[in-house]
């Protein structure tokens, strides 16, 4: 197996980005040129040890969604490697030289981010690392495997790394962008040489003070060359729900059967991404719940669906472990009116976080001073009872009467670690049915609100 040296200047692509003074002379195509080689489908993980020793390298301290966990150089980088996907990274946030615009390749291409390594490793490892010294006018290379088995990716630790995101810094003293670089030498661990097109990521060289940091329309060019352009039945991602149990994603281009879904794996360990198989999918191809293993942690989801090579990976999509969201709240039921001509409404408000246990419902719009109480259930319902309409299907359980006020207002704080018998407890990931009960004097009888549908999560 041969390895592509960071010292053959002659003959083979040059792998190093080179300093202002120091220019290499591109291919003799007008445009890209590809080094003959193309990663397979377990070599578009990559891992950053960061060892950047500047402290300009690990400024950025600000947290951005979509890009969980990772501040300074790890952010930068992460960013740098996901510009090449072959659709938008989450909403395509992050970057303010690009709004909305991180993940342009549209290529059948998508690297899959593996957390934090402990070393710079060797090559083949995939990792992203700074190298101690200097070598002339060269900024950073990339090592790889001329079989495609692999890369490692190197900056030298002489030059100042600037880790963005804004792109005011200073220009003169050495100073340099580190997403910039990146873009450029991750680039060359696709199988992308240097061009000769100014502008474009893969052009040989930079300045210092410098941003460039998107993909152009050569780059784009090369890596679909290389590739394949990304075809409307590649899978695609376009939302993640996590409740702390279940994560559902949603999507287009989804098998019925036989999907995978990678995951960043949790802490330091290999480059290899953990990967649940067999999972079906629901709504037509647009939807897979699945449950996280432990050893899955923040960072990327990428599905793949039951066809053949890089036409069968999603673009990845971030993913935070920490981020807990439950579906929406919704309402459903009509509610007949009262003797004053407008129907009881039922409200909620606090979080449906079980954990956080600040449950609080309430009703408006129900008769003046009367009594009434709250119930919920796991089914939904809509039969006539009464003067009105029962909204919560058998079995359902009663919570303690409360008197609404002259406005016709009622409020009961739940205390849902205290169900009124075992069976009506709330748990993560279950979804309960609320309605108001309420006496109603003319006509005489009773009346019931509205429903709300509360899914809750932990």
């Amino acid at each position: 197996m041969s390895i592509l040296s960071t010292t053959s200047r002659l003959g083979l692509p040059f792998v190093a980005l080179v300093g202002a003074a120091t220019l290499v002379a591109p291919g003799s195509a007008d445009g890209y040129t590809l080094t003959g080689w193309s990663l397979g489908l377990t070599q578009r993980t990559f891992r950053i040890f960061n060892n950047f020793s500047d402290a300009e390298a690990n400024n950025n301290t600000t947290p951005d969604p979509n890009f969980p966990g990772a501040q300074g150089a790890v952010m930068a980088l992460w960013k740098a490697c996901i510009e090449w996907s072959s659709a938008l990274h989450g909403n395509g946030n992050g970057d303010p030289t690009q709004p909305a615009g991180l993940g342009s390749g549209g290529a059948n291409f998508d690297p899959s981010y593996q957390g934090l390594a402990t070393s710079p490793g060797v090559i083949g490892d995939n990792v992203i690392a700074e190298l101690s010294g200097c070598a002339g006018g060269v900024l950073a290379f990339t090592e790889s495997f001329t079989s495609g088995a692999g890369w490692r990716m190197l900056f030298y630790q002489c030059w100042t790394w600037y880790d963005g995101p804004n792109t005011n810094f200073p220009s003169g003293g050495g100073r340099f962008d580190l997403q910039g670089v990146a873009t450029h030498e991750y680039g060359h661990s696709t199988g992308m040489g240097h061009t000769n097109v100014g502008g474009a990521t893969m052009f040989a060289s930079t300045a210092d003070g410098k941003t460039e940091r998107s993909i152009e329309n050569d780059d784009i060019a090369g890596i679909r060359a290389n590739y394949g352009a990304a075809g409307a039945t590649k899978p695609r991602i376009t939302g993640l729900l996590w409740d702390g149990s279940v994560l559902t994603i949603d999507g287009v281009n989804f098998s019925p059967t036989n999907n995978r879904v990678w995951f960043t794996r949790a802490g330091t360990g290999t480059t290899a991404a953990v990967i649940l198989s067999g999972l079906a999918s629901t709504a037509g191809g647009t939807r897979i719940a699945v449950t996280p293993p432990v050893t899955a942690g923040s960072g990327d989801v990428i599905v793949r669906n039951s066809s053949a090579g890089g036409a069968s990976l999603s673009q990845p999509w971030p993913w935070d472990r920490s981020n807990i969201q439950c579906p929406p709240v919704t309402r459903y039921c009509t509610a007949l009116p009262t003797p004053s001509g407008f129907p009881a409404v039922i409200n909620f408000q606090g979080s449906q976080s079980v954990a956080a246990n600040d449950v609080s419902l309430f009703v408006s719009s129900a008769p003046s001073n009367t009594f009434g109480l709250f119930y919920y259930g796991l089914t939904q319902a809509s039969a006539p009872g009464g003067n009105g309409i029962i909204c919560v299907g058998a079995p359902f359980y009663r919570l303690p009467p409360v008197q609404a006020d002259l406005l016709g207002t009622a409020f009961f704080t739940y205390n849902i670690a205290l169900p009124p018998t075992p069976a009506a407890t709330i748990t993560p990931g279950t979804t309960w049915n609320f309605s108001f009960w309420f006496r109603q004097m003319s006509p005489a009888g009773y009346n019931f609100s509205d429903a709300l549908s509360i899914p809750f999560c932990n």
